[in-house]
């Protein structure tokens, strides 16, 4: 029997329809999830305004033909009419909300005190931004991510308010985007020129995921869009060693699992942890640990317990 590769749902899954009003504006929110790298996107298109903030990894997102990289803290906004959709990578770990809400339209039956004429223009000036563009994407400054774990226990739990205190916090997330595009205005987005520090991070966390593979600088570049004469900078930079060569340390290490846990042979160690042949782990083994294979087995079986 084979294994079922399918979606996993978080209880973040939120399928009714919250109406809710800001201001004098009044608008229904379609839609909120919280997905990873299990989730198969087809290219789509609606008239809702959709956010998605990805809240760890990385999340290659399709807007408009055009690619671009959400990394932790970061998000993206979609008007109506833009087509979309996050790539499917299931080796590139991740985890991001989509929250999807309808245009917001004018109540005129509400009174038009200061305080609600100010929110309907706080709430008009974000969204006005969609005039000339097709997308917004900033790093978060205000901590929406906060909000989005209060939400995810709110909606996993059933207490008496559950459903005023979910349409709150939808209306505090909202807020909370939104003062990040009123404040950035046109401001080049922040995931345009990723910091290379993020990269380093997702590059090791993809190797510690895949190290067991024939993983080359050129599946890496593939991965991230990037040149495999970047990879090796970003590596020397930021670790003071060759891709290949960080590579080798985390096969290195893992294999000293095996040689704990197993009586495998060191060839099927080798094999096991990446390496093509198992002189190369011998090589390694005594350049790093100072000792041997054997020797290390021996130490080992010695100190347990």
């Amino acid at each position: 029997q084979h294994m079922k590769y399918q979606q996993k749902r978080y209880p973040f899954y939120n399928p009714n329809l919250v109406r809710m009003s800001m201001g004098m504006l009044d608008f229904v929110v379609n839609y909120a999830d919280m997905l990873d790298q299990t989730c198969v996107e087809f290219r789509h298109v609606h008239e809702c305004y959709e956010i998605h903030y990805c809240l760890s990894g990385m999340q290659h997102l399709m807007i408009d033909g055009h690619p671009h990289t959400l990394v932790g803290g970061s998000f993206a906004v979609i008007p109506p009419g833009i087509y979309h959709y996050t790539q499917y990578e299931p080796l590139l770990l991740k985890q991001y909300v989509v929250f999807v809400f309808t245009p917001p339209t004018v109540n005129s039956l509400k009174s038009r005190s200061k305080s609600t004429q100010s929110e309907m223009d706080f709430l008009s000036a974000a969204l006005k931004y969609f005039d000339e563009n097709t997308y917004f994407i900033c790093k978060d400054r205000y901590k929406s991510d906060k909000v989005l774990a209060r939400l995810d226990e709110e909606i996993s739990r059933d207490l008496p308010g559950k459903g005023q205190m979910i349409n709150a916090l939808y209306q505090e997330y909202l807020i909370k985007i939104f003062r990040n595009m009123v404040s950035t205005g046109k401001e080049e987005p922040a995931t345009a020129n990723m910091s290379n520090i993020n990269m380093a991070v997702e590059m090791t966390k993809y190797m510690h995921a895949n190290y067991n593979k024939n993983i080359t600088v050129q599946d890496i570049a593939n991965v991230f869009y990037v040149s495999p004469r970047h990879i090796n900078r970003v590596f020397e930079e930021y670790f003071g060693q060759s891709f290949k060569r960080t590579l080798n340390i985390y096969r290195l290490n893992y294999a000293k699992n095996y040689l704990l846990d197993t009586n495998y042979p060191v060839e099927r160690i080798a094999e096991l942890v990446g390496f093509s042949s198992a002189k190369t782990l011998y090589q390694l083994f005594k350049e790093h640990e100072g000792m041997t294979v054997s020797e290390f087995r021996a130490k080992c079986r010695e100190s347990k317990p």
